[in-house]
């Protein structure tokens, strides 16, 4: 009896051996990252390990943190030498907390009075409080121009009613995802928001815009839920205006496409920055609960920060997503969501800027 069960363990284990061989060929036929990562080959889901820069069947065959299975994280080799971190906490922090204040809570000129803090001639040309048919709130868009740095500049407001907050996680719970029109998949809530805001007359306030100013370049930009609006407006703007240069500058937004809509911003971006403070929970959002079950991703570059922000105290990450920037922080803290570079970014019954 024990040499017939030592027969059958010894062909089982060649049997084992024998299907990874076929799993480690199956993957190794594939020499870069881009080839490799998400390649399923006769049912393996092939891997790259940045460690061996190899193909491999399986996580275990290399360090968790250093393998990439969807290939719009794939380290980039060039990494952008254009950012700066004084013009994002200075004009697009501004763009930003003016587009806070398109709401049903902020007086008249609210907008206007984080635009005057610049130094640069800026002028607001529209201000859409745009009703949503998923959560029955509204998002905020602001649609403004900076004469200096000859750019239109368009703003998505944050979140800032407990109920479309609450609205979003559902979405996320869910794993509620719907066509996108540009291409790819959506997040519900976003895809949803995005029709919205279209119908609203976008299109035409905008085109009026880019009528008016032809030679400016566009900026698109928000923190949270406007991040995420940014992320998927940039694609909207860039492809409408191809001519034009786009350039997208995203705050803790959380995730909302698909690889498919990834590429398409790669694509058609100009410059692209996702900046992110330690600690933050949002952008970590929706939650990957498994690795076969759809979800979004996150559009490069990462600009992960310390967690107090403080001047030049960055990394441009060479994955939109990795361990060694905001996807290993551990530890979460509201307090990282809603403050950046020492302003408050929590949008709740904003008044004027102060």
């Amino acid at each position: 009896m024990e040499v017939v069960f030592s027969f059958l363990f010894i062909q089982l284990t060649g049997f084992i051996l024998f299907v990874q061989s076929l799993e480690l060929n199956q993957c190794r036929q594939f020499t870069s990252c881009e080839q490799c990562a998400g390649v399923v080959d006769s049912e393996v889901s092939c891997r790259w390990c940045l460690e061996t820069s190899k193909c491999i069947p399986s996580k275990y065959l290399c360090h968790p943190w250093k393998t990439v299975l969807h290939g719009v994280n794939c380290p980039i080799s060039k990494i952008p030498t254009t950012y700066s971190d004084r013009f994002l906490r200075t004009e697009v922090a501004a763009y930003i907390q003016a587009a806070n204040r398109v709401s049903e809570y902020s007086p008249v000129g609210a907008p206007m009075s984080c635009l005057m803090k610049l130094p640069s001639a800026v002028a607001v040309l529209y201000e859409l409080d745009v009703p949503t048919s998923l959560e029955g709130r509204t998002v905020g868009v602001l649609i403004g121009v900076n004469h200096d740095l000859q750019h239109i500049f368009i703003g998505f407001r944050s979140t800032n009613d407990p109920v479309q907050f609450v609205s979003q996680f559902y979405v996320f719970m869910m794993g509620w995802f719907e066509d996108f029109p540009l291409g790819g998949r959506m997040v519900a809530i976003y895809s949803r928001m995005y029709r919205d805001i279209l119908q609203f007359g976008f299109d035409e306030c905008l085109g009026k815009a880019v009528e008016k100013h032809p030679t400016y370049s566009l900026l698109v930009t928000g923190h949270s839920l406007g991040g995420a609006m940014a992320t998927i407006f940039s694609l909207h703007v860039a492809m409408k205006y191809p001519q034009k240069q786009t350039r997208l500058y995203s705050l803790s937004a959380p995730r909302s496409g698909d690889e498919t809509f990834v590429k398409l911003l790669n694509q058609y971006i100009f410059e692209q920055f996702r900046v992110v403070r330690d600690g933050d929970f949002v952008p970590d959002s929706p939650f990957r609960v498994s690795q076969t079950i759809e979800t979004a991703h996150h559009n490069s570059f990462e600009i992960f920060y310390g967690s107090h922000m403080a001047v030049d105290n960055y990394v441009i990450c060479d994955q939109p997503e990795t361990e060694y920037c905001l996807k290993g922080s551990w530890w979460k803290k509201p307090v990282a969501h809603m403050y950046l570079f020492d302003q408050n970014f929590y949008n709740y019954h904003l008044g004027y800027c102060e």
